[in-house]
């Protein structure tokens, strides 16, 4: 199994394609777990993957909080891939951290993806978009490579060298839900509070509504708006949006399909 969290669709693409490749077997969305407390899995010998984005250098809340306390019985090698902008940090540290002695990672992987992180910087062209993802679908074939291989430690390769546990508190600070809104280009499609991994949206009088104090910053909500109507603060109103090819159906309000 590989238990994957993505916001605007990198971290499901990477996933969906190792899967793919007969690693691992199905894809567990990890956010339905944290909010129904499922943390008890059997992999039946199954090879176990989390993949993910990195936020900050590090985890974003729902995977810290699913790492924490899942527990795998009969798991085969076990195996991360994070997603990242440019540098992937303690990501995988970390991951180590929360599992614990519960679940000992045999091999880290991360691969480069474009940058969604609008509310710090502008959004990627598509001209950079497609050169990004020409080389992370490269990456991702050395990962698989690797993951067939059964090659094993520390194989991440864009992790820079700033102090990730300096960098990682700031992840806290971001993630309050107050410098959300709604223009009046809202449309009321439903779809961002039905997108929302935390459920943290909800419709009062036709407007969307962040009625939780602080929420994991994926960016799916503003990202995959149809009409760019949620902003976050005052600096993503000029900025532009993205999100992966493979994630699209959400911006029509499908249920995603993460368990297969």
């Amino acid at each position: 199994m590989i238990f994957v969290f993505s916001g605007t669709g990198n971290s499901f693409d990477a996933a969906k394609r190792i899967s793919g490749a007969g690693i691992g077997g199905g894809l567990v969305d990890m956010a339905p777990r944290v909010r129904y407390k499922r943390y008890s899995y059997d992999a039946a010998g199954e090879d176990v993957g989390f993949v993910f984005p990195v936020y900050f250098y590090g985890l974003p809340s729902i995977v810290k909080e699913f790492a924490s306390n899942v527990t795998v019985k009969n798991p085969g090698r076990v195996f991360c891939v994070a997603t990242c902008g440019e540098e992937s940090g303690g990501a995988g540290e970390m991951l180590a951290e929360c599992l614990g002695d519960r679940l000992k990672v045999d091999a880290f992987h991360d691969v480069v993806m474009p940058d969604n992180s609008v509310f710090m910087f502008d959004a990627p062209t598509k001209e950079q978009v497609d050169a990004t993802m020409e080389s992370a679908g490269r990456e991702i074939d050395a990962i698989i490579a690797s993951l067939k291989a059964g090659e094993s430690g520390d194989l991440m390769r864009h992790k820079g060298d700033r102090d990730w546990r300096e960098i990682y508190p700031q992840y806290d600070e971001y993630r309050v839900t107050e410098p959300f809104r709604a223009t009046d280009k809202c449309i009321q499609c439903r779809i961002c509070e039905e997108l929302c991994p935390e459920q943290a949206i909800m419709f009062y009088h036709r407007t969307p509504v962040w009625d939780e104090e602080k929420c994991c910053l994926c960016m799916g909500c503003l990202q995959l708006c149809p009409k760019a109507a949620i902003e976050y603060g005052e600096g993503t109103e000029s900025r532009g949006r993205y999100w992966n090819p493979v994630f699209y159906e959400k911006t029509l309000g499908l249920p995603f399909k993460y368990d297969e």
